[in-house]
């Protein structure tokens, strides 16, 4: 078994070697520095979250992510994954661990919109329910036929925002009612009775 025969290096070739492991050096001595400063400088009076302590978090945050890819060879966020440290041990127990994890992926397409009918769930955010209410698909066209069945009884736009504005006034009622028709009170029916 014959050993290689050692590399001879050129004096600029070891200069280089050298300044690289200096800036390495100087690296790893900067991310320690700023892992252990800049929370001290964040914490300092006067306390307040602006720009400068953001930099500061953010100084932190390259730092300590420099020295964890330096002593691990990952990053910080790669650290925090979960990767299981063991192999079930029975087929009884991978059987299980099977069954845990397709619930899991059922109840993650239920969640994205889905339910069990094939019916979209409802999944609007708070404030697109507090500005649409508990309007459905398909409500525009609802109400475009609606209008168009006010027009052909011969009301006026005035006479059909009127109505709307008496809907969302009386919508307490509405609610109790919702299984049956909805009941217009109108001021004008009761004029027509009394004359």
């Amino acid at each position: 078994m014959a050993t290689p025969p050692p590399t001879v290096l050129t004096p600029e070739q070891r200069l280089a070697i050298e300044q690289e492991k200096r800036y390495e050096r100087m690296k790893r001595n900067v991310a320690i520095a700023g892992v252990i400063v800049c929370p001290i400088i964040a914490l300092m009076p006067p306390r307040k979250l602006d720009l400068y302590t953001f930099s500061l978090g953010m100084g932190f945050y390259f730092s300590a992510d420099h020295l964890s890819y330096e002593y691990n060879g990952r990053m910080l966020l790669a650290n925090l994954t979960f990767r299981p440290a063991f192999d079930l041990p029975t087929q009884t127990a991978k059987d299980n661990s099977k069954i845990l994890k397709e619930r899991a992926e059922m109840d993650r397409i239920r969640r994205e919109g889905m339910v069990e009918g094939g019916e979209q769930e409802d999944r609007r955010g708070i404030l697109q329910k507090l500005w649409m209410g508990d309007e459905k698909e398909g409500w525009k066209e609802k109400r475009m036929e609606e209008e168009r069945k006010a027009l052909a009884e011969g009301k006026g736009y005035s006479g059909i925002i009127l109505d709307q504005i008496w809907d969302v006034w009386n919508w307490d009622k509405r609610k109790r009612g919702a299984g049956e028709e909805r009941v217009k009170e109108q001021p004008n029916d009761e004029k027509k009775d009394g004359q």
